[in-house]
């Protein structure tokens, strides 16, 4: 039986009783009739749920929702520094995973948490496909990158990628030669499968701050001297001109 029948019924037996008060002139006529309120704590509980039952059910999911985005906030690893890997063949992000962790090799523990991590943005697309609309997402997206991420100061490029990179200021963007990447990042990074296979003649380099808009930003100034020191550790071949 729903709480609502239940509550009629009640609220019809008082007002039986006290039609039977008045006849016998126990009450006066132009007494008000009391509000029926539950009086057992099942009753209460009851009649709560039966007023708020949504109202709780929402607050319940929503306090939920947020323990667990302020969970993942609070756990999600910080990283010392960004970097862009940008190449006009594609590049699984599984490939990209070990590129990360092969990178943190030769990386710092810059914000002093204790753990070095390092993030590889990929901005890799097939040039072969013909979506424009994709690869032009892509192209902003690096030029975002070089011109509000204070983290993203070493990138892994492929020659097509260096050449772009190089129109998009008037005096370029690196401020570091262009260095082939060796035989054991491949080996480390790459894959046994045909599709896994890294793009040929990718080259590591950093990018200049100064005369830039990071020129006085404190965080990439540290980033800066962090991502030099990587370049100067990571394996390469030979030096590029650029």
């Amino acid at each position: 039986m729903s709480n609502k029948i239940i509550d009629e019924q009640r609220r019809a037996r008082n007002e039986f009783i006290k039609l039977k008060q008045m006849q016998k002139g126990e009450i006066s006529a132009e007494s008000k009739s009391e509000e029926i309120v539950p009086i057992t704590f099942k009753e209460k509980i009851q009649n709560y749920w039966y007023h708020f039952k949504w109202h709780t059910i929402i607050s319940v999911f929503l306090v939920a929702v947020m323990t667990v985005l302020i969970a993942q906030c609070a756990n999600r690893e910080k990283q010392d520094m960004v970097v862009v890997f940008f190449a006009h063949s594609p590049v699984l992000d599984s490939q990209i995973e070990k590129v990360e962790k092969y990178i943190e090799q030769y990386a710092t523990d810059i914000d002093g948490n204790g753990k070095v991590a390092v993030q590889v943005v990929n901005c890799s697309f097939n040039q072969k496909s013909g979506n424009r609309q994709y690869a032009q997402a892509v192209l902003q997206k690096v030029q975002a990158m070089i011109a509000t991420e204070p983290k993203a100061i070493l990138y892994i490029v492929d020659e097509k990628a260096e050449k772009y990179i190089n129109t998009i200021t008037e005096n370029g963007v690196f401020e570091s030669e262009t260095k082939l990447l060796s035989e054991e990042f491949y080996s480390k990074c790459g894959g046994t499968e045909e599709y896994e296979t890294l793009p040929e003649g990718l080259k590591i380099a950093y990018r200049k701050i100064s005369d830039t808009t990071m020129e006085k930003n404190e965080l990439a100034k540290k980033v800066h001297s962090a991502a030099k020191e990587v370049y100067n550790k990571i394996p390469t071949k030979k030096t590029v001109a650029n």
